[in-house]
């Protein structure tokens, strides 16, 4: 997931702390995600000004 967002894994970490990431799933130890999950906030952090 860190590739695909272009950021460090602590990065990651700090967004889920935080609760400003994607939503992130905990299976036992381990952290996961669901791509249209990550997709919808991707899409909700794209802003644009089409007005300019």
């Amino acid at each position: 997931m860190a590739a695909y967002l272009g950021v460090p894994v602590k990065t990651l970490y700090q967004w889920k702390y935080r609760g400003i990431g994607p939503k992130v799933h905990k299976v036992g130890r381990h952290l996961r995600y669901r791509w249209r999950e990550v997709d919808t906030w991707v899409d909700q952090q794209t802003s644009y000004d089409l007005t300019a």
